[in-house]
């Protein structure tokens, strides 16, 4: 036998991954088996939220790409993002800017601040520790990576990816500056908002009680509360699948290699001593070398495949950061109400004592202060009642959509891996009935 005839070569077999899954009976029809990249769609969602879809039948759609790092004189990095979309009030199909990754961390303060009570998918960190860490160009691809999910999440929301915020974000080649920058004190509203921003900033240190009245919140509050865990748990375990996956593929490819290395042996040394039986046992051990090498590929395949199907449970329990988010939303607007109730009753409490035992002067200067304590009081209640069934409101509806949507993921979810994990088990115990038959003289 020639050298260059030898599959084996180098240590080396010549039918690599491709060919190994080509050979499938189904490769043909069954896009599992296919050798191109399987249930990777180009939508990263391919089940967008339900209330997406218009009254024509035509889905809206806005698909975000991060790409082209480049580093700036100002000696921070910039990103290419760049967006197409048929959702009108964009008003333009493909568009892209640059934007730093300070501006993404704007962005997700603004819309906290707009958005209260919405479960908004949570910004990617800003590692520096990481950052000093790992090898530059390495940092700053993961982080290319991230903002390009963050974003993707965001233009998933049927809310957000309709903002203002987001919109101008996307479209607008400005420094994108924070909300306190662009607003001054010209809109007369602005006075009343920071008024509640500044109770908000008090009562968060108070320790009273918050008393939740809605009990259907209560119930789901606990049940997520609940499958938070539940889905922690199942991280876990799929983390502990996904390393035996990986640890079978190198028991595999140590195998295989084991197998070349006796295959080897019985080439170089064995033929002088019983040529016949040598020969078929090289042969016999090369056939097991091939069908090691080849499973070892395919589990290691099954395992990439199978944790990027387990990015969805990964991705909902990123989710849950937002939820905290809304639910403490609906705590601190609950608290601001509470407390403005009790400092309006205190003030009627007050003005009563007045009215009732004071006819003097003084008296009636300090009824008129506490009427207009009291006006003012009446007015910041009223617009902390207004945000607070907002956010009842929003809290509501965000845990409608984060239900319907996870069904929708985690079917999908399920339904990939059952699916890969039965085609390539077909895959790899096809090579090993192969090798079976090829070496059924030792039976």
């Amino acid at each position: 036998m020639k050298g260059s005839e030898d599959p084996l070569k180098d240590g080396e077999v010549v039918d690599d991954y491709t060919s190994a899954m080509t050979d499938h009976p189904l490769a043909d029809t069954d896009p599992l088996i296919s050798p191109a990249p399987i249930l990777k769609n180009p939508n990263p969602n391919p089940n967008p939220p339900l209330n997406l879809i218009s009254s024509e039948g035509v889905l809206p759609y806005l698909n975000i790409t991060v790409s082209n790092p480049k580093k700036e004189v100002e000696s921070y990095v910039s990103y290419l993002i760049c967006s197409k979309t048929n959702i009108p009030e964009f008003g333009g199909g493909q568009f892209s800017v640059r934007r730093r990754f300070k501006e993404v961390v704007t962005l997700s303060e603004r819309l906290a601040e707009a958005y209260r009570g919405f479960i908004i998918p949570p910004r990617p960190d800003k590692s520096v520790v990481e950052a000093q860490l790992m090898h530059k160009q390495d940092f700053v691809e993961q982080r290319r990576k991230a903002l390009e999910k963050y974003l993707q999440r965001l233009s998933h929301h049927p809310v957000i990816r309709q903002s203002d915020e987001f919109r101008l974000f996307l479209q607008q080649n400005l420094p994108f500056l924070p909300t306190k920058n662009l607003l001054g004190d010209q809109d007369a509203a602005a006075g009343r908002w920071d008024f509640l921003r500044i109770m908000n900033h008090s009562v968060s240190k108070s320790n009273d009680p918050v008393y939740e009245q809605d009990a259907q919140f209560l119930q789901n509050k606990e049940r997520l509360l609940t499958l938070e865990k539940q889905l922690t748990d199942s991280s876990k375990q799929a983390h502990v699948f996904v390393k035996a996956q990986q640890d079978i593929a190198e028991t595999m490819g140590a195998l295989g290699l084991s197998f070349i290395k006796l295959t080897k042996f019985e080439n170089q040394h064995a033929f002088a001593y019983t040529p016949p039986a040598a020969a078929a046992a090289a042969a016999d051990m090369k056939n097991l070398a091939t069908a090691a090498i080849k499973t070892s590929r395919l589990h290691r395949e099954l395992s990439s495949r199978t944790a990027m199907h387990m990015d969805t449970l990964h991705d909902h329990m990123g989710l849950f950061q937002g939820v905290h988010t809304a639910f403490s939303d609906r705590s601190t607007a609950l608290l601001t109400l509470q407390t403005l109730t009790s400092e309006l009753n205190s003030l009627y409490s007050r003005a009563q004592k007045l009215e009732t035992f004071g006819s003097h002067k003084p008296n009636t200067l300090k009824l008129g202060e506490v009427k207009e304590a009291i006006r003012v009081t009446e007015d910041a209640k009223s617009c902390a009642t207004n945000e607070y069934e907002r956010i009842k409101g929003n809290n509501r509806t965000e845990i409608e959509r984060l239900d319907r949507q996870r069904k929708i993921d985690l079917k999908d979810m399920l339904k990939g891996f059952v699916l890969n994990q039965v085609a390539f088990s077909e895959k790899i115990g096809m090579e090993w009935a192969k090798a079976a038959e090829e070496t059924s003289g030792y039976a």
